[in-house]
C-alpha cells in the first residue's frame, strides 16, 4: 500500500501542495489525446452508452434467449479504444460484427453490440449482471448493469469492483452504477476510509425514482503492488453495503492511437504513408518489434519461423504474448461468423512499417506505415476481380521492457490498389454491311499508359454462336510502360440481321476492356419471295401495294429490270382512300398537303423478317407478301417522280466520294443546298399542282384501257448472293378476277476499266451485250364492285311542309360486301342540297353511312322530286324519289298607313314590322312607288319559322316645304302583294347660317370702345355670317331690328324708367335674294363703351317665291361681353440670385417670362418699360433696351427676355432690390411684372485669427477653421505676407546660442544635387536654385536646365521673344550680371508663360525662398467654403508647421483672399518651449478605499507661458493586458474596475501665467492598482498628463477559529490555481515577473523583439535542459537563453516566505476578489445583481439634509452576490432539551465599516446567536450597536425541523414549499398591511426579515443578529465573535434528526461567509 500519511476526508489541504501535484500530474500527459481525455467532461461524458442501464421487468426463464442491442458512440475529438466483456460469461454473450475493425471508435462513430442471455440452469438466473465497457489511455471502465426488476426491489449497486490495470503514477477509473427501482428518491451516501481511493458523485446525492446515479471511482497507484479494499454505500435509511475493490497495477503499459489504418486508392509503384502514435505510459524504456500477418498453414508457419530467427523476439514469444487489455468474446450460436475479419496473407507484401527501436518512459513515438502496391507479373489478382483491389492485413506490434514484460497489439491495415490502365484503339469496329460467311479483318491496338508493365489477353466474345472470331497472337502481350501491342482480328457473321457484339480483353491486375463490333449481315439466297403475290379482293380505283424480294442466284453480279406486261395505256382513276376512319377525298381542301403526308408514310422503311437458307423449296406460303394499306399516287407519279430520284441520289453520292469533302463543315452546307435545289426542280414537287382540282374529279371517268400495274422499272444491280426488294402497285379500274405477271430482264454485269468507280453504285456498271435473261413475276387480284343497300323513296308526307322552306333529311347507305365502295350522287334535283357539302362517299366493308341532305319545295300541293346515285364501278346509276305535300306562307305588317309632319332637311325614319305567322321560312321583297327623297334600308328578307319577325326602315328627308304622298309595296311568293299608303307634310325653309344664328349669336368678349366712337356710330367689331340656301327653290330675306339692351339697362324695368343707350347691334344688308343652292354674306356689328353684357333682337322674314303668300319668320338674338383689355404674366414674379465670382467665370443672368393675352382680340400696340438694374428685349437677336413696343394677338403667349445689368450691383452685398416691367396698351396701364434681385456675397471668418501653436520636435500639420457667414459659397486663396523669427529665451542661455549656431552650420551643409533627376522642369528649377550660391556661379547646371526646357517646349506655334532690359545690354558688366542674372530672368519669364494646373491646387515647395520646409505654409492654397445652412460645420485648411529650435518664436502672416468678398488676415505663432503648463501634482494618490466608496479630488494647473492656452481634457484609456483580452468582456466595467469622471468642463482657457482647478470624482472598484490617466491637449499641438492612483479592495470577514473548510471540488481547485498564476505573474505583483528589457537583444528593432517574444519556442519545465555555462555564449544566444528561462519560470507558481509577497489573508482577499470578478465576467445576471446592490447603497447615502442615525434593527444589510469558502461547525451529538453553546472568532479586514448580519435560510427552532466585539471600549469611536433575536420560547411555531436536504426533497414534491417554514396569510404570496396582533406574532416567529433587500429570497430568511457601525470613517482590523446557543426541543426535533444548515454572515457591501452547522440529535 501507499506509505503516504492519511489525509482526513474533510481536512483542508494547503494550496501549495495541491498546485504542485497538479503540475506533476500534467507531466504524465504523453500525448494530446490523453491530455484531452484526462479532463472529467471529456473522459466520462464523451462516451455515450445507450442504454446506460438494461432493465428486464419479468423474470428470466431457462433455455430462453434474451437479446438486446448496446450502442456506443464516441463524441470526443480523438479515437478511443473500447473493449467489451461481461462478468457472467457462462450465460451472457456479446456479439460485435467484425470486432477487429471496431476496437477503436473514431469521432462520432457508433459501435453496435448485441447482448445475448441464455441460461441452462435456474441457479441465480435473475442475478444482476454487468457488461464491462473498458476504455484506455487513461483507463476507465463503464459499468452497464443488467437488472431484473423482479429480483431487485431495493436500491442496489455492484458488490465488487475490479479497476483496470495501469502503471504507477497514472490514474485508473471505474464508473459504478447505483440503481433505484423504487418509486421514491433515495439518498446515496458513501463512507471511504481508503486514502488512495477517490469517490465522486458529481455533487449529486439523490438517486431519482426508477433511475440510476453514476459514481466515479479513481485510484492513482504509487507502487507496483496489489491494492485491495472496500468502501460503504448507504441508500437512504438502509444499512450500509460494502463494495469490494481490487486493483492490480502493471509495470508496463503501451497504447496505440489507432487500430485501423485505411489507405486511399493507390496505383502500382506509388506509396502512401500513415503514422500511428505509440505512447509509453510507464517510466521504463520499452523495445518495439512488429510483424505483418502471414499464412496460418503449417508450411507457411515453418517457413516464417526459419526466416525470423534473427529477430529480437521470436515468433513464439509474439504468439504467446497476452495483452493485458485482451477481452474474452464468447460467441453464441451463429453469431460467430459476423465477428470474424478475414485477412489475405498475400496482402502483407504491399505494406511495410518503420518502428522506433526504443521508446523512453512517459513519452510517445510514431510508427510509420507505408502502403506500396507491389506489382509482380507472375502473381496477379484473380480475373474475376475488378479494380480497385481491396487489401487487408494486420500488423502485430510487441513491446517489451527489461523485466521481460510483453504487450502485443494488432493494427488492421487496409488499402485499395488501383488497376493498371491501358488505352484501346479503336473502341468500335463497324463492318457496315457484310454477307454471311464472308471474312473481314481488322486491328486492335493497346497502349500501356501506366508506369508498370501490363499483360493483356483476349478472353471471349459476347455472342460466339453467331460469329466466327480469330484473335492473334493467342498468348497476348506483355506491355512495358509506354509501349503498344496490336491484335489481328479475323471475323465473319452467320445470321442475316444487324449485329452488335463485344470482344472482351483482360489486363492482368487491371480492368476488362471491350471492343464493339457492329454491322449488318445480309443473307445469300436465290429466290423470289413470295412466289405468287396475292392481292385478294380489292375495290376499284384504290391503289394496292405489295412487295417482292429478288435474290441473285448467280456467282457473278447481275443487272435486271422489271416492266409490267399486258397493261393499258390510259391514266386510271385513283381514289386515295386508306381506311374507313379517314375523311373522304371530297372533304380534302388541301390535296397537296394530303398527298405529301401519304408519300412520307410510303417511304418509311419496311422491316423484313428473317430469311433462312434451306435446300428445300418452300411451298406457297400465305404470307401475301408484305401488305400495306397505304395509298400511293397514280402511275404518273411512279414514273415521272419516283424513278429519277435513285439515279439522282447515285450521282450525288458519286460526286461526294470523289471530292472527299465530308470532313469540311462549310462544304457540307453547300452540298446540301445544291441537293435541295436539285430536288426542288424535279417533278416530285411540281406534280402536286397537277391534282389541285382533285376534289372535283369525275368519279365516272373510268378509262376503257387503263394502265393498272406499276413497279420499280429502274435497272437493278445485284452482286453474287445478294437480293433486292421491289414494289408492285395495282390501281384496278376494271371489275373481275385477273392473274397477271411482270416481265424481268436479267443480264450479268462486269466492272468497267475505270478504277475510280465505286462498287456500290449501279450507275457505274456496264452491261454485257448478250441476250437478256427474262423471267416473270406472277400476281393475282379480284376487283369487286360491292353491293350497296338504301331506300329509293324518301317519304316526307307525314311532315308539315311550306313552300320555300328548307327541310333536312338523311339517306342511309349500307355496304354488305367485304370491301369498301365509292358512291356519289350523279343527278340531284335543283332544290336539293347537302348540308355538309359532301356528296361523294366511301363505305367500308360491313359499314353504313348517312348522306346529310336538304330540300326546298317551290310548288304547292303534292310534289315529287327525283335523282340518280352512282356506285363507282357499276354499269348504271340508281334512282331515288322525294315525296311531300307543300303549304303556302302568311305575314302581318305594322303599321298599315303613314301620315306625318316634318321640317325641311329633317331626316325621318319609319319602321315597318313584318311578322311571320306560318311555321316556315317566308321569302319577301319590298319596294316604293316613288323613291325621290325616300328610300328603304332593306328590300326583302327571309323569315324563319316559329313567328320570326323583321323590320325595314323608310328613311325620308325633304329639301323644300310641301305635301308628299307615296305607296309601299310588299311582294310575297305565289303572287301575293300588300300595299301601305304614306303621306308627309313638310314645313320650314332650307336656309342655313354659318355660324348658326337661329339659336342666337354670341360674339364673346369684345374690347369696349370710347364714348366718342360709340356716339359717332362707328362699329369696331364686325362678324360675317354666311347665309346658304340648300333648297331647290328661290327665297327672299328681309331683316328688321327690334331692340339693343346695353350694360346697365334692365329688360324688366318699369314703364317710366329711361336709360341711356350704352350698346348697339346692327345687321347689313337689310334685304337679300337667294337662288337655289346659293349663298350670301350677312354682317353683324357691335359696339359699346361700357364694360358688361349686352343683347340685341332681330326678325328675319323669309318669303318662298313659289308660294309668295307663305312667309317664315326667324327671330335672332345677339349678345356680347364687353371687357377692358388685360395682359397676364407667367410667372407672376421673377427672382434673380446674383453671385460674384472671378471675371473669367462670370455668367449672364437671364430669365424669360411669358406675356399672355387671355382675350381673343389682338392688341396691336403694347408698350413695355422696365425699372431697376434690368434690361428687356422681344426677340433673341435684338438688343436689350429699357422700353419696347410689341404686338400681341388674341390668346398669344409671348416670350420677353429679361437680363440683369451687373454694372449697377458692384457696391452692393447681401441685399434685395425690387424692379418692375410696366405695361401700357389702348391708352391704359395694365398690371406689370415685379422683378426681385438677391445679391449673394461670401463673408468668411477665421475662427482663430491669432493662433498660437507649440513645436512637437518634428514637422507636423495643423488645421485652420474657416466659417462662411455670408450668403454664398466662398472661393478663397491663401497668400503669405511675411515671416519672422524671434529668440525668446534668456540672453544668458549658452545652450540655446550653441544650438542656433549649430543649426545654421547644418543648414549650410544641406546640399543636394539630386534635383537633376527630377522630370518636372518647374520642380527641378525650384530645387536647384535653392543650392548654395558658389555652386551656381559656374552656370553649367543652369545652362543644362535651360537647354532641356527649350528642347521640351513646342515653340512652332508660339514664338518666344525675350527682350533684355537696357541695363543688361552693357558689355562691361561682370560675369554675374551677364550670366546669372540673365539666366534667372530668362527662367522666370519661361516659367511665367507656362501654366501648371497642379501648382494652383496643391502647393509644392515655394519658389519665393529656399528650404521652404523650415517655414510655415499652407498645403492647400485654394478651396471653397460652403454656407453654414448648406453644409453644417466649418472648413479645415491644412497648415504645415516646421520644427524650430528651442526658445524660438516663429510668426507667419497670411492673407485670405476671397473671390467676391473681403480678405481676412491670419497670424500663426509657432513657439518651442520646454514647458507650457504645470500641474500641482502629476500623480495624485487617493489611498486604499473600499470598492463602493466614492472619492473626489482637485488638481491645480498653471500656465507658465506668456501665451493664452486652450486645454482639452480627456481620459486616456489604458491598454488592456493580454490576460484581460482573453477573458470575456463585461457589459459595464465602471463598478468593477473603478472609474473617474470630470466634474468640471473638459474645455479650459488659461490666460498667460494664470491657474485653474480640475475636479475629478469616481470610485476605485476592485482594482488593486487603480490608475487612471487624464491628458490635456494644449492648443491642439502639445499635451500633458496627470494620473490618479489608489487601491480598491473588497472588505471581508475572515474566520480565525480553527474550523475545517468545506471540501473543494477539482474544478474549484483548478480555478484557484489559475487565479494564483494570474495574480503572481502579471496582475498584482508584476514587478517580479515582467520581461526585462535586457532579455530582448539590443541590436533587434522593436518589431523583431516582439517576434522573438512571440515565437513558438517549446517551453520545458525541466531546468536541467538549460545550459548555465555562459563563458563562450554569444550575446544573442544569451538573450534567447534568458528569455527561455523566464518563460520556464512562468509555468510555476512562486510561493516563498519573503516579506514582499502578500501574507495568507491578503492572498485570500485577492483570490476572493479575482474569483468574484471572473463570475461577473461570465454571468451577466450576476452583474445585474451587483448593480442593484450598488444602487441601493447610493440611495441610502444620497438623501439631502440632516438624517437621523440608522437603527441597527431596521437597517438592511446588503451583501454583494459573492460567497467565501465555507467552514464546518461540527456540533456532534446533541441532546434534546439541552443547551449547546458555541463561539466563532472572526476578523474584519477592511478598509470599510463593520456592518454585518447573521441569517439562516429558515428559522431553526432553538438557535440564537449574537455578535460580540472584545475590548469594546477600545473601539468606542466606531460607534458599534448590536441587535439579536430574543431568547424566548415560541408560542405559535409548530412545524417540525427539516434540514436543508430534506427541504429540497419537500420542494420537489410540493413546489409551494420552496421557502420552508415560511408563513403567509393570503394566496398571492404578498403581505397584508391590516394584520391582527396574532397574525403579526405568527409572522415574527416564522421570519423577521421584512426589510427591502435586493435579493428576493432574503425576504423569507430569518435574521438572527446584526452589528452596525455609525463611524464616519473607514477602518480595518477589528476582531469580533459570534456567540451562539442551540437548544433542540422535543416538539421541534425528532429522534436521530440530522441538523444540517448554513449560518450566513453577511458583510454590508462585502461577501457572505457561510458556516455549515452540523450535528445529530441523539435519542
Amino acid at each position: 500500500m501507499d506509505p503516504t500519511p492519511p489525509t482526513p476526508r474533510n481536512t483542508y489541504i494547503p494550496n501549495q501542495h495541491i498546485l504542485r501535484l497538479t503540475s506533476i500530474q500534467r507531466n504524465f500527459q504523453c500525448c494530446i489525446a490523453k491530455e484531452y481525455y484526462s479532463e472529467y467532461a471529456n473522459l466520462v461524458e464523451s462516451l455515450h452508452i445507450t442504454p446506460r442501464v438494461i432493465i428486464q421487468k419479468k423474470r428470466l426463464k431457462i433455455n430462453y434467449t434474451y437479446g438486446m442491442t448496446l450502442n456506443i458512440r464516441n463524441s470526443g475529438l480523438y479515437p478511443r479504444m473500447v473493449q467489451l466483456s461481461t462478468d457472467s460469461p457462462t450465460d451472457t454473450f456479446i456479439s460485435i460484427p467484425e470486432i477487429d475493425l471496431n476496437h477503436y471508435l473514431e469521432t462520432d462513430q457508433n459501435m453496435e453490440a448485441k447482448i445475448w442471455i441464455r441460461s441452462s440452469t435456474k441457479r441465480e438466473i435473475n442475478r444482476r449482471r454487468h457488461i464491462i465497457v473498458e476504455c484506455f489511455h487513461p483507463n476507465i471502465i463503464f459499468q452497464v448493469p443488467i437488472i431484473v426488476l423482479a429480483k431487485d426491489k431495493i436500491p442496489t449497486a455492484s458488490e465488487s469492483v475490479v479497476f483496470p490495470s495501469c502503471v504507477p503514477g497514472n490514474k485508473t477509473y471505474f464508473e459504478l452504477i447505483a440503481y433505484n427501482p423504487t418509486k421514491d428518491s433515495v439518498r446515496l451516501r458513501y463512507s471511504n476510509t481508503n486514502r488512495g481511493l477517490e469517490i465522486s458523485t458529481g455533487n449529486k446525492e439523490l438517486v431519482p425514482p426508477q433511475d440510476y446515479l453514476r459514481v466515479l471511482l479513481a485510484i492513482q497507484p504509487r507502487k507496483l503492488q496489489v491494492y485491495n479494499g472496500f468502501f460503504n454505500l448507504k441508500f437512504g435509511m438502509m444499512p450500509p453495503k460494502p463494495v469490494l475493490f481490487t486493483f492490480t497495477p502493471k509495470s508496463m503499459s503501451v497504447h496505440l492511437s489507432l487500430g485501423l489504418l485505411a489507405f486511399p486508392v493507390t496505383k502500382f509503384g506509388r506509396e502512401v504513408w500513415r503514422s500511428v502514435t505509440v505512447c509509453n505510459e510507464g517510466l521504463e524504456e520499452v523495445i518495439v518489434t512488429g510483424q505483418l500477418y502471414k499464412d496460418p498453414n503449417p508450411d507457411a508457419q515453418s517457413k516464417s519461423q526459419d526466416s525470423s530467427q534473427d529477430d529480437d523476439i521470436s515468433e513464439k514469444l509474439i504468439s504467446e504474448a497476452v495483452s493485458m487489455r485482451s477481452v474474452l468474446i464468447y460467441d453464441f450460436e451463429d453469431e460467430a461468423t459476423v465477428q470474424e475479419v478475414t485477412y489475405d496473407p498475400k496482402a502483407s507484401h504491399h505494406f511495410e512499417f518503420i518502428l522506433p527501436n526504443r521508446i523512453v518512459g512517459n513519452s510517445s513515438a510514431e510508427i510509420k506505415v507505408c502502403f506500396r502496391p507491389v506489382y509482380e507479373v507472375h502473381r496477379l489478382f484473380p480475373e474475376d476481380l475488378e479494380p480497385p483491389y481491396m487489401q487487408r492485413t494486420r500488423a502485430t506490434f510487441c513491446f517489451a521492457n527489461d523485466q521481460d514484460c510483453i504487450e502485443s497489439y494488432i493494427a488492421v491495415l487496409t488499402g485499395q490498389i488501383g488497376g493498371i490502365e491501358l488505352e484501346v484503339h479503336p473502341k468500335v469496329i463497324d463492318f457496315r454491311k457484310i454477307y454471311l460467311g464472308e471474312e473481314h479483318c481488322a486491328q486492335i491496338k493497346f497502349l500501356n499508359v501506366d508506369s508498370v508493365s501490363a499483360r493483356v489477353n483476349y478472353v471471349d466474345c459476347s455472342k460466339p454462336e453467331v460469329a466466327g472470331i480469330r484473335i492473334t497472337p493467342v498468348e497476348g502481350f506483355l506491355l512495358e510502360p509506354c509501349t503498344r501491342g496490336v491484335f489481328s482480328l479475323s471475323f465473319y457473321y452467320l445470321e442475316p440481321s444487324r449485329f452488335s457484339l463485344m470482344l472482351r480483353f483482360k489486363v492482368g491486375n487491371g480492368s476488362r476492356y471491350e471492343v464493339e463490333i457492329r454491322g449488318t449481315g445480309q443473307p445469300v439466297q436465290l429466290r423470289t419471295f413470295p412466289g405468287l403475290v396475292e392481292f385478294g379482293s380489292i375495290p376499284i380505283a384504290v391503289p394496292q401495294k405489295r412487295y417482292m424480294l429478288l435474290l441473285n442466284p448467280l456467282a457473278v453480279p447481275i443487272t435486271l429490270q422489271i416492266k409490267p406486261s399486258e397493261d393499258g395505256a390510259e391514266t386510271p382513276l385513283v381514289l386515295n382512300i386508306r381506311d374507313s376512319t379517314e375523311l373522304l377525298p371530297i372533304t380534302v381542301r388541301d390535296p397537296i398537303k394530303h398527298l405529301q403526308q401519304v408519300h412520307e408514310e410510303l417511304v418509311q422503311p419496311v422491316t423484313l423478317g428473317t430469311v433462312q437458307l434451306t435446300e428445300e423449296e418452300p411451298e406457297a406460303m400465305s404470307m401475301k407478301s408484305v401488305e400495306s394499306n397505304l395509298s400511293v399516287y397514280s402511275q404518273e407519279f411512279e414514273e415521272e417522280v419516283l424513278e429519277p430520284i435513285p439515279v439522282m441520289a447515285a450521282q450525288l453520292l458519286t460526286s461526294l466520294k470523289k471530292k472527299k469533302i465530308f470532313d469540311k463543315s462549310e462544304s457540307d452546307r453547300r452540298i446540301i443546298q445544291e441537293a435541295l435545289l436539285g430536288l426542288l426542280h424535279t417533278k416530285y414537287f411540281s406534280v402536286f399542282t397537277k391534282h389541285s382540282n382533285f376534289v372535283f374529279m369525275d368519279w365516272n371517268a373510268l378509262p376503257s384501257d387503263p394502265r393498272e400495274v406499276y413497279c420499280d422499272n429502274e435497272i437493278i444491280y445485284l452482286r453474287p448472293n445478294t437480293g433486292r426488294t421491289i414494289t408492285i402497285l395495282v390501281v384496278p379500274n376494271r371489275p373481275g378476277y385477273y392473274h397477271r405477271s411482270l416481265s424481268v430482264r436479267i443480264c450479268p454485269a462486269l466492272p468497267s476499266s475505270n478504277t475510280d468507280s465505286s462498287d456500290d453504285l449501279p450507275a457505274m456498271r456496264t452491261l454485257i451485250k448478250s441476250e437478256f435473261l427474262c423471267s416473270k413475276l406472277w400476281f393475282e387480284y379480284n376487283c369487286v364492285v360491292p353491293d350497296i343497300e338504301w331506300y329509293q323513296i324518301v317519304d316526307l308526307m307525314d311532315r308539315t311542309i311550306y313552300a320555300g322552306e328548307e327541310y333536312e333529311f338523311d339517306m342511309e347507305f349500307k355496304n354488305r360486301s367485304i370491301i369498301g365502295a365509292f358512291i356519289h350522287y350523279e343527278v340531284v334535283p335543283n332544290d336539293m342540297s347537302f348540308r355538309d357539302g359532301i356528296w361523294k362517299f366511301y363505305i367500308d366493308s360491313g359499314a353504313s353511312i348517312f348522306a346529310k341532305c336538304a330540300v326546298t319545295f317551290r310548288s304547292l300541293g303534292s310534289t315529287r322530286l327525283m335523282g340518280l346515285i352512282k356506285v363507282v364501278g357499276a354499269n348504271r346509276p340508281f334512282s331515288f324519289h322525294l315525296v311531300a305535300n307543300v303549304l303556302p306562307t302568311e305575314i302581318r305588317i305594322t303599321p298599315m298607313s303613314i301620315n306625318k309632319r316634318l321640317q325641311v332637311f329633317e331626316e325621318h325614319q319609319q319602321h315597318f314590322y313584318i311578322d311571320n305567322f306560318t311555321p316556315t321560312h317566308t321569302m319577301l321583297s319590298i319596294r316604293l312607288k316613288d323613291s325621290e327623297y325616300q328610300y328603304l334600308t332593306s328590300r326583302g328578307g327571309a323569315l324563319s319559322p316559329s313567328g320570326q319577325s323583321m323590320y325595314t326602315t323608310l328613311v325620308s328627308m325633304f329639301t323644300d316645304p310641301d305635301i308628299y304622298q307615296n305607296t309601299l309595296f310588299i311582294d310575297l311568293q305565289f303572287d301575293n302583294v300588300i300595299m301601305v299608303p304614306i303621306i308627309f307634310r313638310v314645313e320650314g325653309v332650307p336656309l342655313y347660317f354659318e355660324p348658326n344664328i337661329r339659336e342666337g349669336f354670341d360674339a364673346g368678349m369684345l374690347y369696349t370702345d370710347t364714348r366718342e366712337q360709340f356716339q359717332d356710330g362707328i362699329f369696331s367689331h364686325r362678324f360675317p355670317v354666311r347665309v346658304i340656301n340648300k333648297g331647290h327653290r328661290t327665297y327672299r330675306i328681309l331683316i328688321i331690328r327690334l331692340n339693343s339692351i346695353g350694360p346697365g339697362n334692365e329688360r324688366d324695368g318699369g314703364p317710366c324708367t329711361t336709360h341711356g343707350l350704352t350698346a348697339r347691334f346692327d345687321m347689313e344688308p337689310k334685304s337679300m335674294y337667294l337662288d337655289p343652292n346659293s349663298e350670301c354674306q350677312l354682317n353683324i356689328m357691335a359696339s359699346s363703351y361700357v364694360e358688361g353684357h349686352a343683347t340685341g333682337d332681330f326678325l328675319v322674314q323669309v318669303v318662298d317665291q313659289k308660294y309668295p303668300t307663305s312667309k317664315h319668320i326667324i327671330r335672332v338674338s345677339v349678345q356680347a361681353d364687353f371687357v377692358e383689355c388685360q395682359l397676364l404674366w407667367s410667372p407672376k414674379q421673377l427672382n434673380f440670385n446674383y453671385k460674384r465670382c472671378e471675371p473669367l467665370k462670370e455668367r449672364s443672368y437671364e430669365e424669360i417670362p411669358i406675356l399672355f393675352n387671355p382675350c381673343t382680340m389682338p392688341l396691336d400696340s403694347v408698350r413695355l418699360q422696365v425699372s431697376g438694374p434690368f434690361r428687356i428685349k422681344e426677340f433673341y437677336e435684338d438688343t436689350y433696351e429699357k422700353e419696347l413696343v410689341i404686338r400681341v394677338v388674341g390668346g398669344e403667349r409671348k416670350e420677353i427676355f429679361v437680363i440683369l445689368n451687373r454694372a449697377a450691383t458692384k457696391n452692393l452685398s447681401c441685399r434685395h432690390i425690387e424692379g418692375k416691367i410696366s405695361v401700357m396698351t389702348r391708352g391704359l396701364e395694365l398690371k406689370g411684372l415685379p422683378l426681385r434681385l438677391t445679391i449673394k456675397v461670401p463673408e468668411v471668418v477665421i475662427l482663430q485669427p491669432d493662433l498660437v501653436l507649440f513645436d512637437r520636435g518634428k514637422p507636423y500639420e495643423s488645421t485652420i477653421n474657416l466659417l462662411n457667414q455670408g450668403c454664398a459659397p466662398a472661393e478663397f486663396k491663401w497668400k503669405r505676407l511675411a515671416t519672422r523669427e524671434v529668440y525668446i529665451g534668456r540672453e544668458d542661455d549658452p545652450a540655446g546660442i550653441a544650438s542656433d549656431i549649430l543649426s545654421e552650420i547644418l543648414r549650410m551643409l544641406e546640399y543636394n544635387f539630386s534635383c537633376a533627376d527630377e522630370p518636372n522642369m518647374t520642380k527641378r528649377y525650384q530645387e536647384c536654385r535653392c543650392q548654395f550660391k558658389r555652386f551656381l556661379e559656374d552656370g553649367d547646371m543652369i545652362l543644362e536646365i535651360i537647354d532641356e526646357v527649350i528642347n521640351e517646349l513646342d515653340l512652332s506655334h508660339r514664338p518666344l521673344l525675350y527682350e533684355p532690359k537696357a541695363e543688361q545690354i552693357d558689355r562691361d558688366l561682370d560675369r554675374d550680371q551677364s550670366t546669372t542674372s540673365l539666366v534667372r530672368e530668362t527662367l522666370d519669364d519661361i516659367l511665367a508663360r507656362l501654366h501648371f494646373d497642379s501648382s494652383e491646387e496643391w502647393s509644392e515647395p515655394s519658389t519665393e525662398y529656399c528650404f521652404s520646409s523650415r517655414y510655415i505654409y499652407f498645403l492647400e492654397k485654394r478651396g471653397t467654403v460652403e454656407v453654414v445652412d448648406i453644409q453644417p460645420g466649418d472648413l479645415q485648411c491644412k497648415l504645415h508647421l516646421p520644427h524650430i529650435r528651442r526658445n524660438i518664436e516663429m510668426q507667419a502672416f497670411f492673407e485670405l483672399a476671397i473671390v467676391g468678398g473681403r480678405s481676412q488676415f491670419l497670424t500663426v505663432t509657432l513657439v518651442n518651449l520646454p514647458q507650457k503648463i504645470r500641474f500641482h501634482k502629476d500623480s495624485v494618490y487617493m489611498g486604499i478605499k473600499p470598492w463602493y466608496e466614492s472619492f473626489e479630488t482637485v488638481v491645480r494647473v498653471a500656465n507658465v507661458t506668456n501665451y493664452p492656452l486652450k486645454l482639452v481634457l480627456v481620459e486616456i484609456k489604458p491598454r488592456p493586458e493580454k490576460y484581460l483580452q482573453q477573458l470575456p468582456s463585461l457589459p459595464e466595467k465602471r463598478l468593477v474596475e473603478g472609474y473617474c469622471k470630470l466634474m468640471t468642463s473638459d474645455l479650459m482657457h488659461l490666460e498667460p501665467l494664470a491657474t485653474d482647478q480640475i475636479r475629478v470624482k469616481g470610485i476605485l472598484g476592485f482594482s488593486e492598482s487603480f490608475r487612471h490617466t487624464f491628458g490635456a491637449m494644449i492648443n491642439n499641438s502639445d499635451s500633458s498628463e496627470f494620473c490618479l492612483r489608489g487601491q480598491g479592495v473588497m472588505p471581508m470577514l475572515d474566520m480565525t477559529s480553527p474550523l475545517p473548510t468545506v471540501p473543494m471540488d477539482p474544478a474549484e481547485l483548478e480555478e484557484e490555481y489559475r487565479l494564483l498564476q494570474r495574480i503572481y505573474h502579471y496582475e498584482i505583483f508584476r514587478s517580479i515577473t515582467e520581461v526585462e528589457e535586457e532579455l530582448v537583444p539590443a541590436q533587434m528593432g522593436e518589431e523583431e523583439g516582439w517576434q522573438l517574444e512571440d515565437m513558438p519556442t517549446p517551453i520545458s519545465e525541466d531546468f536541467s535542459q538549460l545550459s548555465f555555462s555562459e563563458e563562450n555564449m554569444p550575446s544573442e544566444r544569451q538573450a534567447r537563453h534568458d528569455l527561455q528561462l523566464f518563460r520556464m519560470v512562468q509555468t510555476y507558481v512562486i510561493v516563498n516566505n519573503n516579506q514582499e509577497l502578500p501574507h495568507a489573508t491578503v492572498l485570500r482577499q485577492l483570490l476572493l476578489a479575482e474569483r468574484y470578478l471572473q463570475r461577473l465576467r461570465t454571468r451577466p445576471e450576476l452583474y445585474a445583481l451587483h448593480q442593484q446592490v450598488y444602487q441601493s447603497h447610493l440611495k441610502l447615502h444620497k438623501s439631502p439634509g440632516y438624517k437621523q442615525p440608522s437603527l441597527v434593527k431596521h437597517f438592511t444589510v446588503q451583501p454583494i452576490p459573492c460567497e467565501q469558502h465555507g467552514f464546518i461547525l461540527e456540533l456532534g451529538a446533541l441532546a434534546r432539551n439541552s443547551v449547546r453553546r458555541f463561539e466563532l472568532k472572526l476578523h474584519f479586514f477592511g478598509p470599510g465599516k463593520l456592518i454585518a448580519a447573521a441569517r439562516t435560510t429558515v428559522r431553526i427552532p432553538g438557535l440564537f446567536v449574537d455578535f460580540k466585539v472584545p475590548a469594546l471600549s477600545e473601539h468606542a469611536h466606531k460607534k458599534f450597536s448590536f441587535w439579536s433575536e430574543k431568547c424566548k420560547s415560541l408560542e405559535y411555531f409548530k412545524d417540525k425541523y427539516r434540514n436543508m436536504f430534506e427541504r429540497l426533497m419537500d420542494a420537489e414534491q410540493d413546489p409551494k414549499l420552496k421557502h420552508a417554514h415560511s408563513f403567509d396569510l393570503d394566496k398571492m404570496v404578498k403581505h397584508k398591511r391590516d394584520l391582527t396582533p396574532k397574525d403579526r406574532r405568527l409572522i415574527e416567529e416564522y421570519y423577521n426579515s421584512l426589510n427591502p433587500s435586493v435579493y428576493p429570497d432574503h425576504k423569507h430568511h430569518f435574521t438572527l443578529a446584526k452589528i452596525f457601525s455609525g463611524s464616519m470613517s473607514n477602518y480595518s482590523g477589528v476582531d469580533l465573535s459570534i456567540v451562539g446557543f442551540f437548544k433542540p426541543e422535543s416538539k421541534f426535533y425528532e429522534k436521530n434528526q440530522l441538523v444540517e444548515d448554513y449560518i450566513f454572515i453577511d458583510l454590508h457591501m462585502g461577501p457572505t461567509l457561510p458556516i455549515l452547522l452540523r450535528g445529530l440529535v441523539a435519542s
